[in-house]
């Protein structure tokens, strides 16, 4: 293990394996286990039951296994529901800086797929499972038990609801917002998410109605 910098906190029963770096400010959590050749980029957080693959790349001041946003109503007010899950992150990930990955619910499981690579300032949601080879740009937000499928592409500010599902090698253009499930191999955008073509004929109409 190399350590950039000694101002590094590892707490007892961590693994983290003898290739991997740790750059200053990092702090690893005692359930977490860091596969070889990983990069912990400045300032990350990993807490949780965490469990990071090979090849890893995480940028600064990411943090990956904080409790997911839950909530039950009572007497009044909220009650944290715990979440005592965990965090799968598969081989040759990349994870961009201040991108937060949250803990799954008990018993289950928020997983990034291999070789995923995932942009700065990157929400993931709770029990969310993101398949292999996707690209995720900067700022999108995916709530909780969402499924995106192999090879999916969600450009910036891209919005998905909970529990639903982007099927494999679709793309989500730009500041879309994503409220139901999506069929695999299409193209997808606006507000709501529509087939691209169906989104540029209501446009088109639009202009021609109100664009003079």
């Amino acid at each position: 293990m190399s350590c950039e910098g000694r101002k590094i906190w590892i707490e007892p029963g961590a693994k983290i394996a003898n290739s991997v770096t740790l750059s200053p400010f990092v702090y690893v959590g005692g359930e977490v286990e860091i596969g070889e050749e990983t990069y912990i980029g400045p300032n990350v957080t990993l807490l949780g039951r965490t469990v990071i693959g090979r090849r890893v790349r995480i940028g600064p001041g990411a943090v990956i296994g904080w409790e997911g946003f839950g909530y039950e109503k009572r007497g009044g007010g909220y009650k944290r529901v715990e979440h005592t899950g965990i965090v799968v992150i598969e081989d040759d990930v990349e994870i961009g800086p201040l991108v937060n990955i949250a803990r799954a619910k008990p018993g289950r499981q928020t997983r990034i797929g291999r070789g995923t690579k995932i942009d700065a300032l990157v929400h993931i949601a709770h029990n969310v499972f993101i398949g292999e080879g996707c690209i995720i740009t900067a700022q999108c937000g995916i709530a909780g038990s969402a499924k995106i499928g192999d090879r999916v592409v969600l450009l910036g500010q891209v919005g998905i609801k909970d529990h639903i599902e982007i099927g494999a090698d679709s793309v989500v253009y730009a500041k879309s917002a994503v409220l139901r499930s999506i069929p695999p191999n299409s193209t997808y955008f606006g507000i709501p998410a529509r087939p691209a073509r169906e989104t540029m004929r209501l446009w088109a109409r639009l202009w021609q109605h109100f664009g003079k």
